[in-house]
């Protein structure tokens, strides 16, 4: 902005002819403030612009003098201006208490960087620097890659040259693919034989004539080597050359099949939460339609959450509003505070950034939900993100206001990147751009979208400004400069396939709607000679499902394709009719059912249980719909998981005690596990596998970190049936084990999510058993109720355990009485929590906004 701001204050007389009548623009300014930053990073001074006496380049040493003054009459710095004044501390002597200077990435510096690392250095010169020719990816942001060979120039004392000759990461087929791409690409800094890491590694290339045929396949291959190799999603990546053209096809794919991964084009300043703040400063300082249009997403976001008839029916009043959006905005409920601040727009435009981002969230008491809701996580991390990122720009730029920072963030194609990461990263599949790959350490890489045109991208990208004279290592004619990014672009892809450590597979679409058949990388010519070799059995791969969705669709082609034999199709329709496992049975698609009597929903003589009662406390709405009405009540394999750990625990406990031991061993359970485990019921084979997977490692946990105390367990999956508080409850209590006089009530938990300690006191389900206990014919009296985890990541010498808080019981029945109470009475608000994101009802749930137009 401040570009922009200059040169419309500019003699149009000074400037070449070519850029006169461009002053004004915001491409101009945007070109020239990219000068400004490549001549900073190559140390080009306004003398040198001068000296140089370009015609295209006329005004330009004047204005980068000026441009300097302005930044420090503002108080303002640019990174160019950051470089320099880093420089000015080195000579001051305030670094020289630093004996040794260490250097990372050396490949990709610039020519200040360069300078500024000579000035560190000092009289010492104990410098340290690790580069890599062949990773010099850089040179659109300034690096030089002949600082590399130019180090020693640097220094009085001749530097020691270290080769490093071995990989730890990348095995030979990979590496020989790799380097196969740079002969005769004449690239400096060739090092000579490096020794690949162990191990066999495997390069593929596959082809396919539709993008959606290729995102469909990389989104199958990254679920089949999660489940059948274990290979974790963090480490397996999928890059390409440009987010523009094969990302959302490919992102649609992956949510398909429930992987996680990073959005196409995730930034900050595009979450919903942060572009709530930027319509709120858009619906101040924006023009007329601007302002409308923002003010509309402000009432129908997260903050407001207005339905669009309430929003029509605002809309209607704004009409006869002599006062505009202001009067209409104070007349409505819980919108005083919105209208204040529109009306005042000193907040986001004249008030310095941080302190017009603190007004908003002060002023605003919709943030105090966004605070204290426990399912907006998210939104409190962007959040968090974001005022962070306003804070280093008021850092930088002390006078600016926040709607000059939305302004910036609006245009600029790359945004700052916050430290405080508003995402939880966990278990998530990388997807990003090859330039980005850098640094990563993945098993297995797929480089996709790799099509002529695409990859190499060997566009010329010279400016108005013909910025390329800045640099001209690059080359100045057409061909040099084509010469230099072919060897940028080879670099570029060397550096992507040396991430993996196991795998490598080149994707490529040779046809598309728009342009026709196209031609694939010619990488790929290359890469193809190193294709490691795979035998397939054809007749045993012809029908490999990774998940029941898959099983059911291709069944379902196979059924209704007339090329099918008329057996297979028989066949797969009797498989689809006998829905076996975990495929949806016929029975549960849409119907219309007679209506049912209004005679209320609870039968008499309702029996109610622990679960019941946990789920009503949560959500009365949810409980009834899928516990009574039956709505998305499907058994899971979850579900499935759990009741097979407890039958396996049950057998083998209840052998033990029957025989005189103390307790079972893991082998046994492992036996029975082996014995009851039934692929079917977890889909078969992958799933399967990888559920009996799961068991055994829970098993393994379970017995190799068993809770000590020295409690003997005396019963399990014992039955009870009480009379408390105005209902009959009734149960299984999965162990009760006994110390001397003492018992102790445990309850298996097959989930990974284990309960604060606090949520864990106060548990209806022990509690409940508890009581039950009481009544039972067992002598002792209950000293502790535990709840254990043996699947959640265990402790040091046990497994996670949670207790319940005696002390709670009369709290505990209490509640239970409420329950019993609201379940008689039917009544079924809707109550969100920490759950609703994961609820099935939502969509029609009056407490959420896109829920509640169908209660108005």
């Amino acid at each position: 902005s401040l570009v922009r701001d200059l040169l419309g204050d500019e003699d149009p007389t000074d400037w070449s002819p070519l850029h006169r009548g461009l002053l004004a623009t915001e491409t101009f300014a945007g070109e020239v403030a990219d000068f400004l930053m490549r001549a900073a990073e190559l140390q080009v001074s306004p003398d040198d612009l001068t000296e140089m006496a370009r015609p295209g380049w006329k005004g330009l040493d004047r204005f980068a003098a000026r441009y300097r003054q302005a930044l420090e009459d503002h108080g303002r710095i640019d990174y160019g201006t950051l470089v320099l004044r880093a420089g000015e501390v080195v000579d001051s002597g305030a670094v020289d208490q630093y004996r040794y200077v260490l250097v990372d990435e050396y490949q990709d510096t610039t020519l200040a960087q360069a300078s500024l690392l000579r000035g560190l250095a000092g009289d010492e010169e104990n410098v340290t620097a690790a580069g890599d020719p062949y990773q010099s990816v850089f040179s659109f942001r300034g690096a030089h890659l002949a600082n590399v060979h130019e180090f020693g120039d640097l220094f009085e004392t001749p530097p020691s040259r270290v080769v490093l000759t071995t990989s730890f990461r990348v095995p030979e087929a990979i590496l020989d693919a790799a380097v196969a791409l740079t002969v005769g690409q004449q690239l400096p800094g060739t090092a000579g034989p490096v020794a690949p890491a162990p191990g066999p590694g495997l390069v593929q290339v596959e082809s396919f004539d539709q993008e959606t045929a290729e995102a469909e396949w990389i989104a199958d291959e990254v679920l089949r080597l999660r489940l059948t190799e274990d290979i974790p999603l963090s480490e397996m990546g999928v890059f390409v050359r440009s987010k523009r053209r094969f990302l959302d096809e490919l992102s649609r794919a992956l949510e398909r099949r429930h992987i996680e991964h990073d959005q196409p084009d995730s930034r900050l300043a595009d979450h919903p939460a942060v572009r709530a703040v930027f319509d709120l400063v858009t619906a101040t300082t924006g023009t007329p339609p601007d302002r409308h249009r923002a003010i509309r997403r402000v009432l129908l976001g997260p903050l407001f959450g207005r339905t669009v008839g309430a929003l029509r029916a605002l809309e209607s009043r704004l009409v006869s509003s002599a006062t505009g959006w202001v009067g209409v905005l104070a007349d409505e409920p819980n919108c005083e505070p919105l209208a204040a601040l529109i009306e005042d727009p000193a907040w986001a435009d004249k008030l310095p950034a941080a302190k017009g981002f603190w007004h908003l969230w002060t002023a605003l008491p919709q943030f105090a939900d966004l605070v204290g809701d426990p399912v907006r996580r998210d939104e409190r991390g962007a959040w968090a993100s974001l005022a962070q990122v306003i804070g280093r720009f008021g850092e930088r730029n002390p006078k600016e206001s926040l709607a000059s920072y939305v302004k910036l963030a609006d245009t600029e194609e790359f945004e700052a990147q916050p430290l405080l990461e508003y995402r939880d990263r966990g278990d998530r599949l990388t997807v990003t751009t090859l330039h980005q790959a850098k640094g990563l350490d993945l098993s297995v890489v797929f480089i996709a979208d790799a099509v002529s045109g695409v990859l190499p991208d060997l566009r010329l990208r010279d400016s108005l400004l013909e910025t390329r004279h800045l640099s001209p290592w690059q080359g100045t004619t057409t061909a040099a400069q084509r010469r230099f990014r072919m060897q940028e672009e080879t670099r570029l892809v060397y550096t992507a396939m040396t991430r993996a450590s196991r795998k490598v597979v080149f994707t490529a679409t040779t046809t598309t709607a728009a342009l026709g058949p196209i031609g694939p990388s010619p990488f790929l010519d290359t890469i193809e000679k190193y294709q490691s070799a795979a035998e397939e059995d054809e007749a045993a791969l012809w029908f490999e499902p990774l998940s029941s969705a898959d099983a059911e669709a291709r069944l379902r082609r196979i059924a209704g394709s007339i090329d099918e034999p008329g057996t297979r199709r028989r066949a797969a329709v009797r498989v689809l009719a006998e829905a076996p496992g975990s495929m949806r049975s016929p029975k549960q698609f849409a119907v219309t059912r007679q209506p049912g009597p209004d005679t209320g929903i609870v039968p008499d003589g309702h029996k109610l249980s622990a679960s019941q009662a946990s789920n009503y406390e949560a959500c009365p709405r949810r409980y009834v719909l899928e516990y009574h009405l039956r709505i998305g009540d499907d058994t899971t394999v979850h579900m499935r998981f759990g009741t097979l750990v407890h039958d396996v625990l049950e057998a083998v406990e209840k052998t033990a005690v029957d025989e005189g031991r103390g307790r079972s061993t893991l082998q046994e359970a492992l036996l029975e596990l082996a014995d009851q485990f039934e692929p079917d019921l977890f889909g078969g084979p992958p799933w399967a596998d990888a559920w009996l997977r799961r068991a055994e490692k829970t098993l393994n946990q379970m017995y190799g970190r068993w809770p000590p105390g020295g409690w003997e367990g005396i019963d399990f999956e014992t039955a009870f049936a009480i009379d408390r508080v105005d209902a009959t409850w009734r149960g299984r209590i999965d162990r009760i084990e006994r110390r001397g006089d003492d018992l102790r009530v445990v309850d298996y938990k097959t989930s990974t999510n284990v309960p604060t300690r606090d949520e864990a006191g106060q548990s209806l389900q022990l509690g409940l058993y508890v009581m039950a206990v009481d009544e039972l014919d067992i002598d002792g009296t209950v000293a502790a109720a535990e709840l254990w985890f043996p699947t959640a990541k265990p402790n040091q010498n046990s497994i996670q355990t949670r207790s319940l808080d005696l002390g709670n019981l009369d709290g505990i029945e209490d509640r239970l009485e409420a329950v019993a109470v609201g379940i008689r009475n039917e009544d079924w608000p809707a109550i969100p929590n920490d759950r609703c994101d994961r609820c099935r009802m939502i969509s029609l749930c009056p407490a959420w906004p896109d829920g509640r137009e169908a209660f108005t």
